[in-house]
Formats: structure tokens, sequence, C-alpha cells
């Protein structure tokens, strides 16, 4: 079975701050939520499936689009915010309230930006499993050459990488934007000659209008219905070669019955 993971990295739109642009608070969460709702149409417009993990600042403020969300799809937890450090007490209180906003009970953790020392609080906090691994050297940010780059079991913990193929190549959001659709594609049918799955990780704020927001252009274009549009020809091309989309743990939880994992 080809797997097609599509994941989105929701929480409030504070990236210009990291190139030390002014945004206000109410600006973060509208373009967040704008980029949301497009993204959202899409997905119903193709009835398929997708992963949304989310911070618990975004989720407490958009509580009914948060329910809405996860009735089709899965909700998986960011922790609190980009901002608020990860501790087992941040950890657990985020999951909480996507709990009881949801009303189901959240399996999944992504820390922001890949970044996280200690998955022994991941697993403390009762997660299933984990998708903090980025398995890439990024300039200016990470060398994560050394990581597992397939499923694996980390103290009972299942962690899911995001899909790479050597020597540095991966489907994320960054890759996706910058580089032709070919790639892409291609990407997707190299990976699924040693992997069962292909994952792909965004963030909804990619898909608002940011041409006013001072970011550089490699992280902010194309943008809105642009790249709504290179998304959309992306799942046409995973149906047409019979690919299935799924929730990650509804993957996870097929291969555990496969004994796969």
């Amino acid at each position: 079975m080809k797997t097609i993971l599509l994941t989105f990295d929701t929480e409030e739109f504070d990236l210009p701050k990291e190139y030390n642009q002014e945004i206000t608070k109410e600006a973060m969460y509208s373009i967040a939520e704008n980029g949301l709702q497009r993204v959202m149409h899409l997905l119903k417009k193709h009835d398929i499936p997708a992963t949304f993990f989310t911070t618990a600042n975004f989720a407490q403020k958009f509580q009914e689009i948060i329910k809405d969300l996860a009735k089709t799809h899965e909700l998986a937890s960011h922790g609190f915010s980009h901002t608020i450090p990860l501790t087992p007490q941040t950890i657990l209180q985020a999951r909480e309230i996507l709990n009881n906003i949801s009303n189901k009970s959240i399996k999944g953790f992504r820390a922001p930006r890949w970044n996280i020392k200690n998955l022994t609080m991941v697993k403390q906090a009762g997660f299933l499993y984990d998708s903090s691994t980025h398995p890439i050297f990024l300039p200016h940010r990470y060398n994560n050459l050394h990581q597992k780059t397939y499923i694996h079991k980390i103290n009972g913990l299942t962690e899911i990488p995001q899909s790479t193929l050597p020597p540095n190549f991966s489907l994320f959001w960054l890759a996706f934007k910058n580089f032709p659709l070919t790639y892409a594609k291609l990407f997707t049918k190299i990976n699924f000659l040693k992997s069962n799955y292909t994952m792909l990780t965004f963030h909804p704020w990619e898909f608002a209008n940011l041409e006013k927001i001072k970011i550089p252009r490699f992280i902010k274009s194309p943008d809105s219905f642009q790249l709504l549009d290179k998304l959309e020809k992306y799942i046409i091309f995973c149906k047409e070669n019979k690919y299935k989309f799924q929730r990650v743990h509804e993957f996870l939880e097929f291969l555990e019955i496969s004994n796969i994992v």
C-alpha cells in the first residue's frame, strides 16, 4: 500500500518575528486562519483526509473551526506555541486543551521546528506517536543527517519521520514551494521504491496572501491560490497513481495490525 500523509503545522503566523518584522497578534491569527479555511476547502473538494499538528494557542482562538476540522481529519499536537518552551507540563497541558476542544483523544505530537531533545516527555503526556524527525541538513537550522529515516520505536513511542531521500532531499514545505512540481512527483515515485508512505508538511499560513509580509521570497512565494493550485495538481497526480491518502494515526494503526512496526 502506497500512502500519502498530508500534514499541516497549524499555528499562529509568528515567522515574521524571526526576521525582525513587526506583526500584530490579530494578523498572526487571521493570516493562519485564512489559509486554513482554503486548505480545508481543497481537502473537502477532493474528499481526502490529512493530519493537522495544531498549537494549543491556535486551537483556543478558533475552537469551532478546530471542532469542525476534527470531524474529518486527524487533530494532533504541535505544542502550546512556537514561543513557549517544551516541558512535561506544557506538552501535557497542550494535549489536554486539544482533547477538550475536539472531544477526541489526541494521539500524535510534532515539536515546533522539529526541535525536541527529550521524547520521554511526549510518551509521558500520553501520546502514541511522534513526528518530530526531519533527517536532513537544513543550513542555518539543523543537521539531522544522523537521524533514522524509517518508522521505529523509541521507548514504546512510535517515531514517524518526514520522508527524505539521500543524500539530502525532502518534500517538506520549502522544497515543495521552491522546486517545480516535477520534483514533488519524482520524489514521491522514488520514495515509494523504498517506503510505503510519503509524508509532506505544510503550514496553513502559506496558503494565505503574504504579498505585503516582509520575509524572504523563498519562504513566501508562491503563496495563496498559486500554492493551492500547485498542491491540488499534486493531489490529482497522487490519485491518478492510486496512492492512498490517510491520517497518520490510521496509517500507523494499520502497520501495527499488520505487524510491520
